[in-house]
């Protein structure tokens, strides 16, 4: 499984033209709006099929994945930020990861 995570970050990162440097500094809670980290960010969910193809998460998929004990704000992070307009997906997710992080700051690391 860690194989396959790691090979789905590092295509990502070369599609996308992604730096470590950028996803260290979403982990650190610094998420800036630059599309190589917006658009690697979908690109991982859409590896793993959390995300359709117009960029919207797929919340039943994504509480299925979610541990048990997280549940609980996983369904109300997902209530309030799941749907985001955007002019494309990564625009999307961008959007996505900043509800995340105004309304639970530690549950978004990479």
């Amino acid at each position: 499984m860690l194989e396959m995570v790691q090979g789905d970050k590092e295509r990502c990162m070369a599609e996308h033209g992604t730096s470590q440097d950028l996803i260290d500094q979403v982990n650190d809670g610094h998420l800036s709006d630059d599309r190589s980290i917006t658009c690697y960010m979908n690109c991982l969910l859409d590896a793993f099929s959390l995300v359709d193809e117009e960029g919207d998460l797929e919340a039943d998929m994504l509480i299925s994945v979610i541990p048990e004990q997280y549940q609980e704000i996983g369904t109300k992070l997902l209530t309030k930020c799941a749907k985001q307009d955007g002019a494309d997906p990564c625009e999307k997710i961008f959007k996505v990861a900043q509800c995340v992080q105004g309304t639970v700051p530690e549950v978004s690391k990479l």
